[in-house]
């Protein structure tokens, strides 16, 4: 019976550092991650889109979605910075649709230009729970550990 205790105890206390591990993200994340971006310079030569531009382009609906916000280079067609927070099963949809547009830019930059193709090839696209993050970008690396000293 004690083992059965302990067994049940341990069992338990798994499933709850299992459930702390996971991220939630508040609603107005994306917001706060891109006012950090903007203070340090990334946001720059970049517009952002529209509802419409990302669901147009992404197939990314943000009325479905707890908050979001994209960004298209304003001066060329290479950068591109998108968070999208949103429940676990519609953020893995939107994370293969994201995957989906960067092997279709590598496939397209790859004939024409090589620049380009580097900064896609090194193009972030990472995804924690409900939360999607795709940066092409030169300084992808360095925007994503932006975002990560921003309070979830």
């Amino acid at each position: 019976m004690k083992r059965l205790v302990c067994l049940l105890v341990v069992t338990l206390l798994l499933c709850a550092c299992g459930m702390a591990a996971k991220q939630e993200y508040s609603a107005d994340f994306a917001v706060r991650v891109e006012t950090a971006w903007k203070e340090k310079g990334y946001l720059d030569d970049m517009a952002r889109f529209t509802d419409e531009d990302l669901l147009d382009y992404y197939g990314i609906d943000l009325s479905a979605c707890k908050g979001g916000i994209g960004y298209v280079d304003a001066l060329g067609y290479t950068t591109e910075a998108i968070i999208v927070n949103a429940d676990e099963a519609m953020a893995k949809e939107i994370e293969m649709m994201l995957a989906d547009h960067l092997a279709s830019a590598k496939e397209t930059f790859k004939s024409y230009d090589p620049d380009a193709l580097k900064i896609v090839e090194n193009a972030v696209l990472e995804r924690d729970g409900g939360l999607v993050v795709m940066i092409v970008s030169p300084d992808a690396h360095a925007m994503l550990e932006t975002l990560r000293c921003v309070n979830p």
